[in-house]
C-alpha cells in the first residue's frame, strides 16, 4: 500500500508511474506535465462558475414559477371584477419581489387598459408572459422584466475575482510549458525541416545530426536515423534513374516511331486493297463525300470515270486468277501512271474501278478517259498480251447525291459494254 502522508511516498508514486511508461520521450514530458497539472484548477474553477450561474437562473425560474402559481389567480379575479386598487395592490406586491424588475396588467374587453409597476423595459430580451383566467377564460396578459442585473453582477464578481487569478496562472503555465516544448521537440524539428530543405538529389549527402547538449535514444532520434536512410535512399534511387534514364527515352522513343509506323500501315491497310494498291471502296466514300460537300458548297466540277477491264472472266477461265490477278495489277498501274495528283483511284469491286476527278468537267474527263482507254489496248500484258478496257463518264449536276452520280456513270459504262466495249461513253443528257 502506498503512504501518500510523506513527499517520500508521494515521489515512489511518481517514480513507478514514470517507469510504467515505454517511450523515453513520454516519461520525461510526464514529469514536467505533472509539475503544472495544478493548471486542471482552472477549468474546475470555470466549471463550478458555469454551474451557480445555472443555478441562479434556476433560482430566478423557480421564482417566477412561484408567482405564476401563487399570485396570479389573485390578480385574474381582481382582472375579472374590474378591481383597479386591488390589481394595482397585487401588481405592487409582485414587483417588490426580488426576481422581478417590472411587471405590466393589461386588461379589459380589448386588453387596453393597462397597469404597471417598477422599471418597465417593453423591448427587453427576456419577458415573461402569463394569461390571466377566470373560469377558463382569458381576462388579462401580465408581463413580467425579470432582475437579471443583479444576477448578472453577482456572476460578474465571482468571475472578476477567479479568473484574475486563473488567468496568471494560466500565462505562467503556458510559457512553462511552450518553453518545454520548444525545447525538447520543436527546435529538433526545425533542425530537421531545415535538412529537409536543403536536400537536392545529385548533391553530396550529408547526415542530419542532432544539435543537443546531451545525446538521448529517444523517438527523435530514430527518427533523425530514419530520414537520413530516407534520404540516402532517395539518393540512390536517383543515381539509379539519371543512369538509366537515357536508355528508357531511347526505348520509349523507338516504340513510339514503331506504334507510329503501325498505326500508318493499319490506317493505310483501312483504305487501300490489297491487291492492287488503290483506294478500296472504303476509302473511297470518304474521298467521294468530301469532294461532294465541296462541289455542293462552292459550286465546283467534278467528274467521275468507271472504268471496266473487257471479258475478264475469261481471262480467270482460260489462264487462272492468278493471271487475273497480274492482269488487274498491270491494269491499275496504267490507269494510275496517267491520273493527275488531284485525282484519286478506287477500286470499286472485281474487275472494276473508279476514277474521281475535282475540278473537271465532263469534256476533260472524256479525254482522259480516251487517253487511258488507249493506253490499255496499246499495251502489251504478260500471259494475256492484250485487253481492252470500257469507260462510262458523268459529272457532277446539282442537286445530286453520291448513289445518284454513281449511278449515272454506271448506266454509262453499260452503255459502252453494249455498244460493242473498248470505247468510252458519256452519261445521258439532263433531262429538260
Amino acid at each position: 500500500m502506498y503512504t501518500f502522508s510523506s513527499w517520500h511516498g508521494l515521489r515512489q508514486i511518481c517514480t513507478r508511474l514514470s517507469h510504467g511508461m515505454s517511450s523515453v520521450l513520454a516519461r520525461r514530458m510526464l514529469l514536467w506535465i505533472v509539475c503544472i497539472s495544478a493548471s486542471a484548477a482552472l477549468i474546475a474553477t470555470s466549471v463550478q462558475l458555469f454551474f451557480d450561474y445555472r443555478q441562479d437562473v434556476s433560482d430566478l425560474e423557480k421564482g417566477m414559477h412561484y408567482i405564476e402559481q401563487n399570485q396570479l389567480p389573485g390578480l385574474a379575479d381582481a382582472a375579472w371584477n374590474f378591481n383597479v386598487a386591488s390589481m394595482q395592490v397585487q401588481l405592487d406586491g409582485i414587483g417588490h419581489s426580488p426576481w422581478v424588475a417590472g411587471a405590466m396588467v393589461r386588461y379589459g374587453p380589448s386588453q387596453q387598459a393597462e397597469l404597471t409597476t417598477g422599471q418597465m423595459d417593453r423591448d427587453a430580451d427576456r419577458i415573461y408572459r402569463f394569461a390571466l383566467r377566470r373560469h377558463g377564460m382569458v381576462v388579462g396578459m401580465i408581463y413580467i422584466e425579470p432582475n437579471l442585473h443583479t444576477l448578472y453582477g453577482r456572476t460578474l464578481d465571482r468571475i472578476a475575482i477567479v479568473l484574475a487569478a486563473q488567468t496568471a496562472k494560466s500565462m505562467v503555465t503556458s510559457i512553462c510549458i511552450l518553453l518545454l516544448i520548444s525545447w525538447m521537440i520543436t527546435r529538433h524539428l526545425t533542425q530537421m525541416a531545415e535538412f529537409a530543405q536543403s536536400f537536392e538529389p545529385g548533391k553530396r549527402l550529408r547526415p542530419f545530426v542532432l544539435h543537443r547538449r546531451h545525446a538521448h535514444q529517444d523517438e527523435l532520434s530514430v527518427l533523425a536515423d530514419g530520414l537520413n536512410d530516407a534520404y540516402a535512399r532517395l539518393q540512390r534511387a536517383h543515381d539509379f534513374e539519371v543512369h538509366h534514364n537515357d536508355i528508357l527515352m531511347q526505348e520509349v522513343a523507338l516504340r513510339t516511331a514503331e506504334l507510329q509506323d503501325a498505326h500508318a500501315r493499319l490506317a493505310r491497310q483501312a483504305i487501300s486493297d490489297k491487291l492492287t494498291g488503290a483506294l478500296n471502296r472504303f476509302g473511297l466514300e470518304e474521298r467521294f463525300a468530301v469532294e461532294m460537300q465541296r462541289a455542293q458548297a462552292e459550286g465546283r466540277q467534278l467528274a467521275v470515270i468507271m472504268a471496266d477491264i473487257d471479258k475478264f472472266k475469261q481471262v480467270n477461265d482460260r489462264w487462272g486468277h492468278l493471271v487475273g490477278d497480274t492482269l488487274l495489277q498491270d491494269f491499275t498501274a496504267i490507269l494510275q501512271d496517267r491520273l493527275r495528283a488531284s485525282d484519286t483511284l478506287a477500286r470499286w469491286g472485281g474487275e472494276e474501278f473508279v476514277v474521281l476527278c475535282p475540278d473537271t468537267s465532263l469534256e476533260q474527263a472524256m479525254q482522259l478517259a480516251e487517253h487511258m482507254r488507249a493506253c490499255v489496248a496499246a499495251h502489251r500484258f504478260a500471259v494475256v498480251d492484250s485487253a481492252s478496257s470500257s469507260f462510262g463518264v458523268a459529272a457532277w449536276r446539282s442537286g445530286d447525291v453520291t448513289d445518284s452520280l454513281v449511278k449515272r456513270v454506271d448506266d454509262a459504262l453499260y452503255r459502252a459494254k453494249q455498244n460493242g466495249r473498248n470505247r468510252v461513253c458519256p452519261e445521258a443528257p439532263a433531262q429538260a
